[in-house]
């Protein structure tokens, strides 16, 4: 068992009712974790329990090595150019699940702000004070998207509203959710998993192995070849 997962566990107390998760999008409740996947087949995963942010007075800051440094609000990234990918999301737990996420491509904002010469890499920062780093081309590949939406529906609190990153060649924990900010530094530094436990990599790359894929049921085996997984 992962530092991590025993984190959550403890920061989730002894149980997570049915009722209690789909109460984590209230106001005034905790966004909480859950090894009971939910109607998508996605486990919850938390680094500390935090309410749902409120989609009104949400703000996405940018700043760092850039020109421009800016503070979005939910409508603006919503009028960016909107994309969508059916792709799966592979958790180092060793389960996975697939569903069509929709959002906006990372170069949009690079246009906004205009990094400077010096930004190599960027910082992400998320509400329940996890953190990831990437190297800044590693943002701008196709495959990688600003989620906004989930299986046709805006993003629920519980999955990382209003906004999360999905890089499907990569575990799930750097796919950031609760995303608050996003920093252009010089040089990048891994990913927070990486402070907690020797389980996890900075790169968070997907290996060869197998995977649990909870969307096709519940004792549903496959082998996988590593990166992004295409074959179901």
């Amino acid at each position: 068992m992962s530092t991590v997962m025993n984190r959550r566990r403890f920061l989730a107390g002894a149980a997570v009712s049915a009722a209690g998760l789909n109460a984590a999008d209230t106001k005034g409740k905790l966004l909480m974790p859950s090894d009971e996947p939910d109607e998508l087949g996605f486990r919850l995963m938390w680094y500390n329990p935090v309410e749902p942010l409120d989609a009104a007075s949400y703000r996405l800051r940018i700043r760092g090595l850039v020109e421009k440094p800016a503070s979005l609000p939910l409508a603006q990234l919503r009028s960016l150019p909107q994309e969508s990918q059916n792709s799966r999301m592979k958790c180092v737990q060793c389960w996975s699940s697939r569903t069509v996420w929709g959002g906006f491509r990372f170069g949009r904002l690079t246009e906004m702000v205009k990094p400077l010469r010096g930004a190599k890499a960027v910082r992400i920062e998320c509400a329940d004070k996890w953190y990831e780093y990437f190297a800044f081309e590693e943002l701008l590949k196709p495959r990688v998207l600003m989620a906004l939406d989930m299986a046709g529906k805006p993003l629920a609190g519980r999955h990382g509203a209003p906004l999360r990153l999905i890089d499907p060649a990569r575990y799930g924990y750097k796919s950031a959710k609760l995303v608050t900010a996003i920093e252009f530094v010089a040089e990048g530094r891994g990913s927070m998993a990486c402070d907690l436990g020797p389980y996890y990599s900075p790169g968070g790359e997907i290996k060869s192995g197998y995977d649990h894929p909870l969307d096709l049921g519940a004792n549903v085996r496959r082998k996988i070849s590593g990166g992004e997984i295409t074959e179901y």
